[in-house]
């Protein structure tokens, strides 16, 4: 086949296709760009506020100390527990301002495992000491700090921490 024959082929067959399209890349650049942006900037306010909630747990006293996951043995014998310690997992801290106001700061806004044990001086909620003095209700609930479960499935005890109201909640894993 001679040169000419084959660009007249040639011709032939780009005749016969529609036109190409215009290139689009600088939009889908521009639309990759946007939502990048949108994502970075959603992250910084996540991130943003949960710094805003640490901080504003810096400004209250410090918690009760735990020394130990019970008070110090009293003529060699620790108080013996009401009830048997239950495991579970500690689900977290909110203060006053709601079921969903999370305590951020100090520990009290990470989920952990450990055992609710019952004494006559105070309750240990898997590493939190709260004492009988601080403890002000009781409650079965279906939720606190946006973690929900069906039925009444979460044990929320409210306390006081230095004249702050703080409920911390507790699932024990019979109820799982």
């Amino acid at each position: 086949m001679a040169p000419s024959d084959l660009s007249a082929a040639l011709t032939l067959l780009a005749a016969d296709r529609p036109p190409r399209p215009p290139d689009r890349l600088g939009e889908h650049l521009l639309l990759t760009a946007a939502v990048l942006v949108t994502l970075l900037l959603g992250y910084l306010l996540m991130w943003r506020g949960w710094r805003r909630r640490a901080r504003r747990v810096e400004q209250l006293p410090p918690l009760p100390e735990l020394l130990s996951p019970r008070p110090e043995p009293v003529d060699g014998a620790l108080p013996e527990p009401l009830a048997a310690p239950m495991p579970g997992v500690y689900i977290g801290s909110v203060g006053a301002g709601g079921w969903q106001d999370r305590i951020a700061g100090r520990g009290l806004g990470r989920r952990a495992g450990g055992e609710l044990v019952v004494t006559a001086a105070g309750v240990d909620l898997a590493g939190l000491w709260l004492p009988r003095a601080s403890l002000r209700s009781v409650r079965v609930g279906p939720g606190l700090a946006n973690k929900v479960v069906p039925g009444p499935g979460m044990l929320i005890l409210g306390w006081d921490w230095d004249g702050h109201r703080c409920e911390s909640a507790f699932r024990g894993q019979a109820s799982r």
